[in-house]
């Protein structure tokens, strides 16, 4: 991590010893002195301090003064003395108060707790950030859109984009600089029971209702409350939940009394909330009310040069030894770039995965990411397919069967031994039940029938 830097504007005296001293103490803090004018604009260029401690006992005029705001303008500025008969026009510009040596002492350290939280929060940020791989213009339009969500101190987010571009990701990295976050399917919830997920309960409030309960609100209480897939929410509730974001208070099914809360809402979907809200199956006020901070997630088709960078971020997740990670040609690379990914960012993944478990060799090919395209196993075959710029509206589907058929054939050429047929896969028993399992595959039945 960084250091933070201070910079005295200063000569050498017991105050800045004081201060230096103090900070050598903590991690994180690098010191630098200048006392001399005709260097203070070279080394503030280089070095940009968060801090700049300024001894106004000093001749230091208000153009060096300014400029240095200029080079910088997020740094703070505390200014002291003991001496200052003409403070000037600058002192109001930089310091709400000209300091005493022993009032410095205090505020600086009031500063320097302030950085230190400064620091963890965008330590945080950071590292949500690099989740959302790529470097793209649409990548960066997309980081600052997330920065201005975190600085909209609590304003209501909303996430739009096609399934498996990242909403969640993106709602994540909003949610780093808060204490804690909820997150709740909305599609997943029965209409019957929204009003009590939401919202809680009391004791007896329904059939079933044997305790209290807290809702999501109250859970996400001081933090941020998730709403995927928002458009799901059933009309009668959506006058409820806007008249929780309106009013910041909620009312447990079954209680007479509110309880105040304070949450900031981040909702996603897939679907054009404007056209439903246009279309009547969805509130227009609710719509306006949760557009506070709109946030489009691009399609992976709209960022193909991240391509590339997303496939070695996959085959780094994916490989267990990275000494022996995988390698991928410029031909099957350009194949990548060339499809469209319906399924976006989560259809990659899935495929970069399934090319690594699949592959022969150190080397992953057109035909571990597209196994349609061509099998060289026996007695299983399939017809040549051109990938070049293909659609598969059900390519996850269909994934899944090839990989059935693959597994299969591999059993048969193993004479039904599972255990044979899982070491020529490079895995344990145990690894091959499970992957069958994941695309439907029984091999209890395979091993039966062979």
């Amino acid at each position: 991590m960084a250091k933070t830097r201070i910079l005295f504007l200063s000569e050498e005296n017991e105050s800045t010893s004081f201060l230096e001293d103090v900070l050598s103490s903590v991690d994180g803090y690098e010191t630098l002195l200048c006392s001399n004018s005709s260097e203070a604009v070279e080394v503030f260029r280089r070095f940009l301090p968060e801090i700049t401690v300024v001894n106004l006992d000093r001749h230091f005029s208000d153009t060096l003064l300014l400029s240095l705001r200029d080079i910088s303008p997020a740094a703070r500025f505390l200014g002291f003395g003991t001496q200052i008969s003409n403070p000037s026009a600058f002192c109001q510009d930089f310091f709400s108060k000209i300091l005493s040596v022993d009032e410095l002492r205090l505020r600086f350290m009031t500063e320097v707790s302030g950085l230190k939280k400064q620091s963890a929060l965008l330590s945080n940020i950071n590292e949500a950030l690099k989740k959302i791989v790529g470097h793209s213009d649409q990548v960066k339009k997309l980081y600052d859109s997330i920065f201005k969500a975190i600085r909209s101190k609590g304003a209501t987010v909303l996430i739009q984009g096609e399934s498996g571009v990242g909403k969640e990701l993106v709602a994540k990295a909003i949610a780093s600089v808060s204490n804690h976050l909820i997150t709740v399917n909305c599609s997943a919830i029965s209409e019957s029971l929204f009003e009590s997920e939401l919202f809680g309960h009391t004791r007896g409030a329904f059939t079933g209702a044997i305790t209290e309960r807290k809702g999501l609100f109250e859970a996400a209480n001081g933090g941020v409350l998730y709403l995927d897939e928002v458009g799901d929410i059933p009309l009668p509730m959506q006058a409820k939940l806007l008249r929780t974001l309106q009013e910041g208070e909620i009312r447990p099914v079954g209680s007479s009394e509110t309880k105040k809360i304070k949450v900031q809402i981040v909702a996603a979907t897939n679907r054009n909330l404007q056209k439903d809200a246009q279309e009547g199956s969805f509130r227009k006020d609710l719509y306006y009310r949760l557009n506070v901070i709109p946030i489009y997630v691009p399609t992976l088709r709209e960022r193909k040069e991240d391509i590339p960078e997303l496939v070695e971020h996959f085959i780094r997740e994916f490989t267990l030894n990275q000494a022996l990670k995988p390698k991928i040609s410029d031909e099957t690379m350009q194949a990548l770039i060339r499809y469209d990914w319906p399924g976006n960012i989560r259809e990659l993944e899935n495929a970069i995965h399934r090319a690594i478990v699949l592959m022969n060799g150190d080397e992953i090919t057109i035909e571990n990411i597209f196994p349609a395209n061509e099998l060289q196993v026996p007695a299983f075959e399939t017809p040549k397919r051109d990938w070049t710029g293909i659609r598969y509206p059900e390519f996850q589907e269909l994934q899944k069967q090839e990989e059935r058929e693959f597994i299969i054939a591999k059993i048969k050429e193993n004479g039904g031994s599972i255990t044979k047929t899982a070491e020529s896969f490079g895995m344990q028993r145990p690894a091959l039940y499970a992957r069958a399992s994941r695309v439907g595959l029984d091999l209890k039945t395979v091993h039966k029938s062979k």
